[in-house]
């Protein structure tokens, strides 16, 4: 059974390690970051002290490996921060395989503090509170080193100042890069030995006289080897029981079976005992087959919490037992207690559940599952630091359950030669499993508890080796949906932040000194601390960039603000190469097509103290240009903590009704080492809480001093390593500036740590620009995937998971796992967002032009001719009569159909005219003349026609000094010619228009307004006064 409480490293990830008591080695004594020897795990110094968690100071060493170590004759040196040795303790005894050996110092005066767990060995070290330098011997071989607060001489940089309530703790268990900076957190402490966890209980203790005892032969119960207790109540006790075999781990470091009472598999409850138990075979070979019916004969213990027999002896029953059954389940109950009952016994999972962690299966091929349909969230993410974040913490901590590999090996480390699990099968290739996807279950697992975590053992250890249907889960690639998010971000102009995992053009093989992380054939292929941080090779390098770059010119932004880029004048001393491996980035992106990305050129004040990695800008010349120089917020809140915010106004390209815009690039202080003693309060923050909260403020106060950004919309963009309701981003928040969160069902985590996901990456948005913001989306390509398919681990295993060819999806330089930060895209217009959500239709309201006429029969003119500001309207759109039909004369009101490119439509009316088309056998007939004011005469013919004769009238025209001007003719229905005059009269002069028509008369009509526009212009009407018209129109006849 599990005992009551089992270790919580901060920020640790489970090491899955040897299962079981193995002979005891003594390897060659040397510092060993590959796992092959022990290492200090733990140290503690403000043992006793006023506030202190312990009452004594203490050294914890942890085992990575798979067999004992026997550590008799080496020594622990306690040395002061400068390096001066003080009291050296010799050791004695065995750090068992992967597990701890604690050693007692000193008590302090005050004598505060809880009683350490039994320790291993005591001890009279006594350790600075603060800082100081332990140090592991065998004989003249340095083992390990731990230096932090203020020491001189650790390995690679000390780590993080400690107090009394605080100890210097490996951030994974037994994992050393030797860099104690890097390897070590501040956090409260958690001592461990090689007898008990820490405050383990002691109810299964066999201390009590009254407990039963098994005889000799006697076949006990697995029940009852169980018990309801924490632990088995016959722990250390020979036993006899009899089961079937369930499952075997014959390879792979587990060395055992489970075995289950026959029949057994109904649903169980708190309080009860299980039915199934694991056999540890240790070096016997003599495996059962699964389903075997056995008798088994050995030791009970309790292996870091599991109860388990150790086998003595096992044999075939003549007899088959029934076969237990699997329980159904939904999901494993939340909570140890109700956990236990299942413990070794057969389950079939129902679901759902969803993968929240595979950060571990990079190295020990396991898979942590969130019961439901969503991952688990860091608590910070969702709720406010303190009571809420810690009691959601407590609840995730209880509901996870670890899909493991039926393995100990580490596919990383001591077992590289074996392609990892899940993530590649013998007939199906590699497909990724990313946090975020559900998972079912397709075969029965077993309860197991190993490693502090609870976990589903598959029936058989599990490969890259087995096929795709020989896996107790299948799962959906999610890839290709994730893959076209950023296409997807609407708005006319967008911005996006991407932390680019240390982008560094200059390499690690050319830095003196530097040392290199090496794949599985021993090349090198990243930089290990050195001040070059990203790849070492040229090779490595062109791997990091294929991906990066493919991500950067998919996401497609306007403005890209980046983090963790070489700062090339840090690295070489040169200021003038400042902007080096940032152009070097450009010119890569550019590749394709050229001129397409430009960089933001460092300023000319530069920041204090700058660190080897900076912040940047990039952008595209054709959407945006930068408006004068950049400018950096030098701040002491920054200096030699984080990198000094950037900042450049930028102006839209074609656009020049708008206001320009403003983005502030940054990259606040981690949660790794502490800064100015700013140590993990507890409430979910981690440490630096008060050193981001600070920096947030000095970043408003500098925003705040550019007078003339004061009315821009502004934007936030960075790696602020703060959660969304931790208190730098609430301090953000307090000074006008809001998260800018998608409204369409995206995931908005884009980074993945111990299990849970949250956003680290943010984009906030100052009311101004909030207003323009049209979409938004956290790209899922990097923090959802194994750390496996990351250039850095390149070659690591036996499987290449990097891709080769042109597939998208998992082919070179795919953008999949090109960070452990996911990018963030927002879309913006230039309107705002009430705006920009109209249609085009209800942006516009296109009018109808001129009136159209044209001859019966002939084509209308194109459709946009009729449309008044056609020009005005957006490119793409099209025009259209809704009837083209001239066969018909007259005059109707005719549609244009105005079609956007959105879709949507407006209806133009238009008049349209239809002039019959003249008949050129028949002759037409003058039934109206009139001179208009311009001087032109115009003429109205019997069938409706106008003609336009031109100007007649004089310039400079006098009047007559006898009689009056002709204004108008007209020959009425009875064919009678009127005359108005120019003092408003009319006479009527007759009959003018025969029963037989002559074709003189059309001359005529047009000779008389001809005549008439004439008289009346040179003053000559006593040549056309009514006598005299109808004599001439009795000498042509026509009267």
């Amino acid at each position: 059974m599990r005992q009551n409480k089992r270790r919580a490293v901060s920020s640790s990830l489970a090491i899955a390690l040897a299962a079981g008591t193995v002979s005891v080695v003594a390897p060659a004594a040397l510092a060993a970051p590959d796992g092959s020897n022990v290492v200090i795990n733990e140290v503690y110094g403000g043992g006793g002290n006023s506030g202190a968690k312990y009452t004594h100071d203490f050294v914890e060493l942890y085992n990575p490996t798979e067999h004992d170590i026997d550590v008799t004759g080496w020594v622990l040196d306690q040395q002061s921060v400068a390096g001066n040795s003080g009291s050296k303790v010799t050791l004695s005894g065995v750090v068992p395989a992967g597990g701890y050996f604690l050693i007692q110092g000193k008590a302090g005066a005050n004598g505060s503090g809880e009683s350490l767990p039994a320790p291993d060995q005591e001890a009279g070290f006594d350790f600075g509170a603060k800082g100081a330098i332990a140090v592991l011997l065998n004989g003249n071989n340095e083992i390990d080193r731990v230096g932090w607060g203020k020491a001189s001489k650790a390995e690679g940089n000390a780590a993080g100042g400690t107090g009394n309530g605080t100890s210097v703790q490996r951030k994974q268990v037994g994992i050393d890069t030797d860099n104690n900076a890097a390897d070590f957190a501040v956090a409260e402490p958690t001592p461990q030995g090689s007898g008990q966890e820490q405050n383990s209980g002691n109810e299964g203790s066999t201390d009590n006289p009254a407990d039963p005892q098994p005889q000799p032969g006697e076949v006990i119960s697995i029940a009852d080897i169980q018990g309801t207790g924490p632990a088995s109540p016959l722990e250390g006790q020979t036993v006899t029981t009899e089961g079937v075999v369930t499952a075997v781990y014959d390879e792979g470091g587990k060395k055992g079976f489970f075995l289950q009472t026959g029949g057994s598999g109904a649903p169980k409850q708190p309080g009860d005992a299980s039915d199934g138990i694991f056999v540890y075979m240790g070096a016997k070979t003599n495996y059962p087959q699964r389903g075997d019916s056995v008798r088994v004969s050995g030791q009970v213990s309790e292996f870091y919490n599991q109860t388990q027999i150790t086998v003595a002896s096992i044999s075939k029953l003549d007899s088959a037992l029934e076969a237990p059954k699997a329980v159904e389940i939904d999901t494993l109950p939340a909570g140890g207690e109700a956990r236990e009952p299942y413990e070794g016994m057969l389950v079939r999972p129902k679901g759902p559940y969803t993968v929240t962690n595979n950060y571990t299966l990079n190295n020990t091929g396991d898979l942590g599952l969130a019961p439901g349909t969503l991952a688990h969230r860091t608590p910070t993410d969702v709720v406010a630091p303190g009571a809420p974040a810690n009691e959601l913490q407590a609840k995730q901590e209880a509901e996870v359950v670890y899909l493991d590999d039926g393995r100990t090996a580490n596919y990383f480390r001591t077992d590289k030669n074996t392609p990892l699990p899940y993530i590649v099968t013998s007939e199906g290739g590699v497909k990724s499993i990313r946090t975020g996807d559900q998972v079912d279950f397709q075969t029965d697992v077993v309860v197991d508890y190993s490693f502090d975590q609870w976990r589903f053992q598959p029936l058989e250890p599990i490969t890259g080796k087995n096929a795709a249907e020989e896996l107790p889960i299948a799962w959906e690639d999610s890839r290709g949906a994730a893959y076209d998010v950023p296409d997807t971000v609407e708005g006319d102009y967008s911005i996006g932040f991407f932390n680019v995992l240390n982008y560094f053009s200059s390499l690690g093989k050319d830095e003196q000194g530097c040392k290199a992380y090496n794949d599985i054939n021993g090349q090198p292929v990243s930089a290990n601390n050195c001040k070059v941080r990203g790849a070492f090779s040229q090779d490595a390098f062109q791997d990091q960039q294929a991906k990066i770059v493919t991500a950067i010119n998919k996401l497609d932004t306007s403005v890209l603000g980046l983090s963790e880029i070489e700062n090339t004048a840090t690295v070489t001393g040169d200021l003038a190469k400042r902007d080096e491996a940032l152009q070097n980035l450009v010119d890569a992106l550019n590749a394709d097509e050229p001129d397409k990305w430009a960089l933001v050129k460092s300023p000319q004040k530069l920041g204090t103290d700058e660190d080897f990695i900076r912040v940047a800008f990039i952008y595209q010349p054709a959407k945006v240009t930068p408006v004068g120089e950049s400018i950096i917020f030098d701040d002491e809140a920054f200096t030699r903590t984080a990198r000094q915010p950037l900042a450049q106004e930028f102006d839209t390209v074609g656009n020049d009704e708008d206001a320009n815009f403003v983005a502030v690039v940054n990259h606040f202080k981690s949660k790794g080492s502490v800064a100015q003693g700013d140590g993990d309060t507890g409430d979910g923050q981690g440490n630096n809480a008060n050193v981001r909260t600070r920096q947030s403020e000095a970043l408003l106060k500098h925003l705040a001093e550019q007078n003339q950004w004061a009315d821009l919309p502004t934007f936030l963009v960075g790696d602020f390593n703060a959660y969304t309701k931790e208190d730098a981003i609430t301090k953000l928040v307090e000074g006008g500036f809001n998260i800018v969160e998608s409204e369409k069902d995206y995931d908005q985590a884009s980074y993945q740590f111990a299990g849970q996901l949250g956003t680290l990456d943010h984009v906030l948005a100052n009311a101004a620009a909030k207003e323009l913001i049209q979409d938004s989306a956290v790209w899922n390509i990097n923090g959802d995937e194994p750390v496996a398919f990351e250039y850095s681990r390149r070659n690591y295993n036996a499987q290449d998971f990097f891709g080769e060819g042109d597939d998208k999806l998992y082919g070179y330089g795919n953008p999949f796992r090109s960070s452990d930060h996911d990018p963030v895209k927002v879309g913006f217009s230039t309107a705002t967002k009430a705006e920009a959500g109209k249609t085009d239709a209800e942006k516009h309201d296109p009018q109808a032009g001129d009136a159209i006429t044209v001859k019966q029969g002939e084509a209308l003119p194109e459709a946009k001719t009729a449309v008044k500001d056609a020009d005005q309207l957006p490119e793409g759109t099209t025009f259209a009569w809704s009837n083209d039909a001239t066969d018909a004369e007259g005059t109707t009101t005719r549609t244009v159909t105005v079609t956007y490119p959105d879709n949507t439509t407006d209806e133009i009316s238009v008049d349209v005219t239809i002039q019959a088309k003249a008949d050129e056998s028949k002759p037409r007939y003058i039934v109206k003349t009139e001179i208009k004011d311009n001087g032109e005469l115009v003429v109205t013919y019997d069938n409706g026609t106008t003609e336009n004769l031109g100007q007649v009238q004089g310039a400079d025209g006098a009047a007559g000094n006898n009689g009056r001007g002709i204004e108008k003719t007209e020959i009425n229905d009875k064919g009678e010619l009127v005359v108005t005059y120019t003092d408003g009269k009319t006479e009527n002069l007759g009959q003018v228009q025969g029963t037989k028509q002559h074709p003189l008369r059309t001359v005529l009509g047009i000779l008389l307004g001809v005549l008439a526009g004439i008289a009346a212009s040179l003053g000559l009407l006593h040549v056309l006064m009514p006598g005299a018209v109808n004599e001439q129109l009795k000498q042509w006849g026509l009267r």
